[in-house]
């Protein structure tokens, strides 16, 4: 069932309740550009529910931005913030004429970090990038899963999946990877920080199933499943 996100910013303003007391078990994948997160994601998915008989869902990108449909954001300002990005000088304008589709940086970025924040209390997701670790960082029953590669690795998995050279998989790494250190610098100050993370996974070394397999050995003796 899809979290309704209106009700749930209501409920974070209108009750004095601590997150870090919900207890639901929630996971959080971070990736360097080239890595197999929607893969392991989905393999994770259909082993948790296997295991457990529950419902787990993933929350990427798209699931967010149907999420935000009924909060009266422009979907461009909130890829925007997704995507580290400055403002554009027609948001400038539209903001200072009072456009009411337009919110300033910052109240988008802090709606897009309740919004994450819900889907993690609301427990039986993974979120997939997002700096969900750091956004999610001390509520309860969390695993932070961060996957890395040789960048030699990464660019081959890029050229598989999308088809383009091997020049163009270097800037799109180059380029994606800058993307994801900014929103961390956009939310923290920082770039990442390893200490986020429970397991740090060589994506290269690793095969998608082990991987798969060590989360869940994690999450059994942390008695998440």
């Amino acid at each position: 069932m899809a979290i309704d996100i209106v009700q749930y910013l209501k409920e974070r303003h209108a009750e004095n309740t601590d997150a870090k007391k919900t207890g639901l078990p929630f996971v959080t994948i971070s990736r360097e550009t080239g890595c197999h997160s929607k893969v392991i994601a989905q393999l994770l998915q259909k082993e948790i529910q296997r295991l457990s008989g529950q419902k787990w869902r993933i929350v990427s990108k798209e699931t967010i931005f149907e999420a935000v449909k009924e909060l009266k954001i422009n979907p461009q300002q909130l890829n925007h913030v997704l995507d580290a990005q400055e403002k554009t000088h027609l948001e400038e304008i539209m903001m200072a004429f009072g456009d009411g589709r337009y919110k300033s940086y910052k109240a988008v970025r802090k709606t897009l970090m309740e919004i994450i924040k819900g889907f993690a209390t609301e427990g039986h997701n993974i979120i997939i990038g997002r700096a969900g670790a750091l956004i999610t960082a001390g509520l309860r029953s969390d695993t932070h899963i961060r996957l890395t590669a040789s960048l030699e690795w990464r660019k081959q998995s890029i050229i598989t999946q999308q088809g383009i050279s091997i020049a163009d998989a270097a800037l799109y790494i180059e380029e994606t990877d800058e993307k994801r250190r900014k929103l961390f610098r956009d939310f923290n100050g920082k770039d990442p920080d390893n200490a986020l993370f429970d397991l740090i996974i060589n994506n290269e070394r690793i095969p998608d199933t082990d991987a798969v397999q060590i989360i869940i050995k994690l999450m059994e003796q942390r008695k998440y499943l």
